[in-house]
């Protein structure tokens, strides 16, 4: 059966490309947040891996400041998008991109003083491969870097769970429903796109993708049963103070 992510990323990927798109102009801010987080860890990276890069919206701005980044993801589209702003940005010698699936990070032999995956990219899989690829992530970061996850917080989620939403998009009607299993710890979200035309709204696609919800003090244990030695953990990049009502979630572990 083909998983929810060849589906979503592969074979459908403009539903969810609006999404990706409609977050770009936030990047850099994020970077800004992102790069000052690390240096209160005395982190300067001087070379990043960007694991489901998608679009590529903060490779390109790593990059831009200075930051030799390869981007990898499993889908071709969003490569393709993350090529176009390479190029208008003039950064192809800092930033790289590959076809690659974040499964197969334990086979590899790079290493890199950041590791970002960001934007709930982590807990796709089964719980032994969710703890596989954050093996791997903790194999390719160097000593004296880190590696940053930036995800949903189960806890603060939970706390307004809503199953039903519109999300806010300036010329599409968005309808998300979302189904919370407390078994497995996994929120299935089905995301159905309607299209503004001149005679009301035009189906577009959905999409539906099905995450493992992470507890804080949770993922703290899977990061240091990867191999991390320190882990720290924030409400947002801006290294603001994690709270239960936090509905995301920063790790930064060090190896």
């Amino acid at each position: 059966m083909t998983h929810w992510t060849e589906s979503v990323y592969r074979e459908n990927p403009d539903v969810f490309r609006r999404h990706l798109e409609d977050r770009v102009d936030d990047a850099a801010e994020e970077t800004e947040a992102l790069l000052a987080l690390l240096a209160e860890h005395g982190i300067e990276p001087a070379s990043a891996l960007d694991v489901a890069c998608g679009i590529g919206r903060h490779a390109v701005e790593l990059g831009d400041r200075g930051v030799p980044v390869h981007g990898i993801d499993i889908s071709e589209s969003y490569l393709g998008r993350a090529r176009e702003r390479v190029a208008e940005r003039g950064l192809d010698e800092t930033v790289t991109l590959e076809r690659a699936d974040m499964r197969d990070l334990g086979e590899r032999t790079d290493e890199y003083d950041l590791l970002v995956n960001l934007w709930t990219s982590f807990g796709y899989y089964d719980e032994a491969t969710n703890r596989e690829i954050l093996t791997g992530m903790a194999e390719r970061t160097a000593e004296g870097g880190a590696l940053v996850l930036e995800l949903v917080n189960r806890e603060g989620v939970l706390a307004d769970f809503r199953p039903a939403a519109v999300p806010e998009d300036d010329d599409a009607l968005v309808v998300e429903s979302a189904e919370y299993d407390p078994e497995t710890a996994r929120m299935e979200t089905t995301r159905r796109v309607f299209v503004e035309t001149d005679d009301g709204y035009d189906y577009e696609g959905e999409m539906v993708y099905d995450v493992r919800l992470y507890a804080p003090a949770e993922l703290a244990a899977l990061c240091r049963d990867a191999g991390f030695g320190s882990v720290s953990l924030y409400a947002d990049l801006d290294g603001d103070p994690l709270e239960r009502e936090s509905t995301r979630l920063v790790v930064v572990a060090e190896p």
